[in-house]
């Protein structure tokens, strides 16, 4: 299976982030949320965006994933997915101001989850009516 490769590879990424976030509250002396004056808000911001739009990517795969559909179409979404959260933290670890690179990042990240639940309810109905 597929899935379990990406999500290997998405786990390790979000122990990095967890890691990266870490260290800036230690250095910022902040234990919990951004501190007062915002001073590490991208970096846990990074961590949360990824933490909520990770489970229903994997979700989605996994489902199609299941079904055997053709492998590099499923490659494609994963790659395309990975992507876009390694371009989100390290655009949100710069505090890059510019929304081009952030654009892009979150284009990489929502298009397969559009993709990957449109195809999940195609197959939905192609068994429906099949059966």
């Amino acid at each position: 299976m597929i899935t379990s490769f990406y999500a290997g590879l998405l786990g390790l990424l979000y122990f990095f982030i967890s890691l990266e976030t870490i260290k800036a509250r230690r250095s910022q002396k902040v234990s919990l949320g951004a501190g007062p004056k915002d001073e590490i808000i991208h970096l846990v911001s990074a961590h949360n965006n990824f933490a909520n739009y990770t489970p229903l990517f994997l979700l989605l795969f996994f489902f199609i994933d299941s079904a055997s559909y053709p492998l590099y179409l499923l490659h494609f979404l994963g790659i395309c997915f990975l992507t876009g959260r390694v371009l989100h933290f390290l655009t949100m670890k710069n505090k890059e101001t510019t929304f081009k690179k952030r654009k892009l990042a979150m284009q990489f990240t929502l298009w397969p989850i559009i993709f990957l639940s449109l195809w999940n309810i195609y197959d939905f109905l192609i068994n429906l009516i099949l059966v």
